[in-house]
């Protein structure tokens, strides 16, 4: 815990100092403007459940793309445990036991460091829109 706090402190600074400097550069590529700008961005409190409960996955990523866990996985293929037990109330049992959706599931940090905030979206025309978003304390067992 001790030394997640410290990497947290390190890489804070260390994004604050890209930050200032990416000022003083002037051949920064778009994308590593972005790049910069949403972390940076990530570090106000833009992360949260109100936010990511009504904001497609592009947008929350362009906004914080400093992501826990990031993956993609057929909605029963595996047993439905845990904070993903809520995806039960989104979906029949017929629609879990055809495996053909498709869920993306994101985990961001919260500003104070003491949450996990976790996405779950769904591909529609192309855009994945959430799902459910789901804030806990890091130290819950599940």
């Amino acid at each position: 815990m001790k030394q997640n706090k410290i990497l947290f402190l390190l890489c804070t600074f260390l994004l604050l100092f890209l930050s200032c400097k990416k000022k003083q550069i002037k051949s920064v590529t778009n994308l590593e403007k972005e790049t910069l700008d949403s972390i940076y961005i990530c570090l106000q409190d833009s992360i949260t459940v109100p936010f990511l409960s009504k904001t497609n996955y592009k947008k929350a990523i362009k906004t914080c793309n400093l992501t826990i866990s990031n993956n993609e996985f057929v909605l029963g293929e595996y047993g439905l445990m845990g904070p993903s037990s809520i995806l039960k109330k989104h979906f029949s049992k017929i629609e879990i036991s055809n495996q053909n959706i498709v869920i993306k599931h994101v985990f961001w940090e919260t500003k104070d460091g003491e949450h996990f905030i976790q996405v779950w979206y769904q591909q529609k025309d192309n855009i994945w829109l959430p799902i459910e978003a789901y804030k806990h304390n890091k130290s819950t067992q599940f």
